[in-house]
């Protein structure tokens, strides 16, 4: 454009533009009447404020929404730490689905990290813990008040079937059972994925074999008589029926806590036959007791007759044989001689027979046979001891 320079001239209402040179530039001259109205105040530099104010609040408010969804994933990676207690392990689930298989899914005790829910799902297993199942047939209705003060409901008139769990036992009697198992997992996949609730399962396994136990012993034999052999067949039961499903647990070393008692109706007639039975059993004792004496007794004198007549028997054999080598060795002496040998055997035995004696007396035969009156005082007062001589 060409420089240009306007000059307008108006009545009352006329202005007058003057523009100065240049391709944009130009310069209006304005003459107002009275009437004219006043000119407004350009307002750009309050615009420019609010703008500029607006931009400094959204750059804030970017900042604390940054800040906070920093927070936010900070937090969400935090919440996937997790510790396995000392006697847990745990298994990690992807969407569902174990991550691994055997010991490799099990997460030993310790400090873990997953990511949360519903990426991963943790579920823990308390393995090393005890758990406790307690049969729920053949028991009567106790209450947990009375259960914990170990009290007992009294006993109705007759038994209620509707009310009071019962067995039947192998001779056609009822009885009261109860019993108490322990187990641990061993399998915990097994234990969790296989079933909804293995405790049920367990608890079911033991109330068939107190039926199947109790039906294969009579009610003397299962509550006094072989109370440890029932325990057995009961144990080998569940033990059957825990391996048969697969459930992944073992027994604990402690066992199962079996209690079997008669009907209480009938508590006082049993009682009887117990005692009957206790003073029969002490009455047994005693009697083979006095037999196990009175045979010890007899053994003892039959041994020392036995070794008696055995000395006795060396004995006079060895008297025997010794007489015999005696005669045989004087045999000789005799043959040459008889008469003198007699004399001297008599000679010798009187020696032997008088030597002892304190009196001694010798009789002479008469030169004409005719015998003498031998008179003999019997219970003589004994001599007085001689004085001894004095010095």
């Amino acid at each position: 454009m060409s420089d240009h320079d306007h000059s307008h001239s108006h009545g009352p209402n006329d202005h007058s533009h003057s523009h100065g040179p240049g391709p944009d530039d130009h310069a209006h001259s304005h003459a107002h009447g009275p009437g004219d109205a006043p000119v407004p105040t350009p307002e750009a530099p309050m615009e420019d404020s609010s703008t500029q104010a607006l931009s400094d609040a959204l750059k804030s408010s970017f900042l604390v929404v940054r800040v906070v969804m920093a927070g936010l994933i900070v937090l969400f990676f935090a919440s996937g730490i997790f510790t396995v207690g000392p006697q847990e392990v745990a298994i990690k689930l992807l969407f569902g689905a174990s991550t691994g298989k055997g010991e490799a899914a099990l997460l030993k005790p310790g400090l873990h990290w997953s990511f949360p829910f519903p990426i991963n799902e943790i579920v823990k297993i308390p393995k090393d813990q005890v758990h406790t199942v307690i049969s729920s047939a053949g028991w009567y209705p106790v209450t947990p008040q009375q259960e914990l003060a170990g009290q007992e409901p009294p006993p109705g008139a007759t038994l209620n079937p509707a009310a009071d769990g019962y067995t039947l036992t192998a001779d056609g009697n009822i009885m009261h059972v109860k019993a108490t198992l322990r187990y641990r997992i061993s399998d915990p996949e097994a234990y969790v994925f296989q079933f909804a609730a293995v405790s049920n399962l367990v608890q079911n396994a033991l109330n068939n074999a107190l039926h199947h136990a109790s039906g294969q012993f009579t009610v003397d034999k299962a509550t006094r008589q072989d109370i440890a052999g029932f325990k057995g067949k009961l144990m080998s039961r569940v033990q059957a029926l825990v391996t048969a499903q697969n459930l992944g647990i073992e027994f604990d070393p402690r066992g199962c806590d079996v209690v079997a008692i008669p009907p209480r109706q009938v508590k006082a007639a049993f009682d009887a036959v117990l005692e009957a039975e206790n003073d029969k059993r002490k009455a047994i004792n005693t009697a083979e007791g006095d037999a196990n004496t009175t045979r010890t007794k007899a053994e003892a004198e039959a041994d020392a007759i036995r070794n008696a007549g055995r000395a006795d028997a060396t004995r006079i054999v060895q008297s025997a044989k010794a007489d015999a080598d005696y005669f045989l060795a004087r045999l000789p002496e005799f043959t040459s001689n008889p008469q003198l040998f007699r004399d001297r055997r008599l000679t010798e035995t009187m020696a032997a027979v008088l030597g002892n004696a304190q009196e001694k007396y010798f009789i002479v035969e008469r030169t004409d046979g005719t015998p003498r009156e031998l008179r003999i005082l019997l219970n003589r007062e004994p001599l007085k001891p001689a004085a001894p001589k004095q010095p």
